[in-house]
């Protein structure tokens, strides 16, 4: 497959894919930008806001409300953790705990701790603690062996 970026000064970026057939490498590529480009809503202060995934840098569920964490701002949104794990586990959410998603994308440190848990440090200095029931799926997803 050959790729071509070609820089423009002015106008919408856009995307063009020629193919001779729509194969499944192909269906994937257009399935992974269709969700790239999908948002995730959220609201603060009366304030409804569109998140591009790459936005979140984790999901945290709390007293039955969940929020979402970004690199300057904590919003809350009315899907539930399931709901976004299951949308958004393409674009890189992966559960660490039963009530938290973290981005793999926004990952910038790892450290083992007792009991088989793994911290997280992420970009925005933000540390969280993957549970070691957790641990093997986080670790595949990364492309780390056990």
């Amino acid at each position: 497959m050959k790729i071509t970026v070609e820089h423009i000064s002015t106008g919408e970026n856009e995307i063009v894919l020629k193919c001779r057939q729509l194969d499944s490498e192909i269906q994937k590529i257009l399935a992974y930008l269709k969700e790239s480009m999908e948002k995730l809503v959220a609201q603060k202060d009366g304030e409804k806001f569109l998140l591009l995934s790459d936005e979140v840098f984790y999901v945290e569920s709390v007293d039955n409300k969940t929020f979402i964490y970004t690199k300057d701002a904590v919003m809350e949104s009315q899907d539930s953790l399931f709901f976004i794990e299951n949308k958004y586990s393409n674009m890189g959410l992966v559960r660490i705990g039963k009530s938290q998603l973290v981005n793999l994308h926004h990952i910038k440190k790892l450290k083992s701790i007792i009991n088989s848990r793994i911290e997280v440090t992420l970009e925005s200095g933000d540390r969280l603690v993957v549970s070691r029931h957790f641990a093997c799926t986080f670790k595949s997803r990364l492309g780390i062996e056990n």
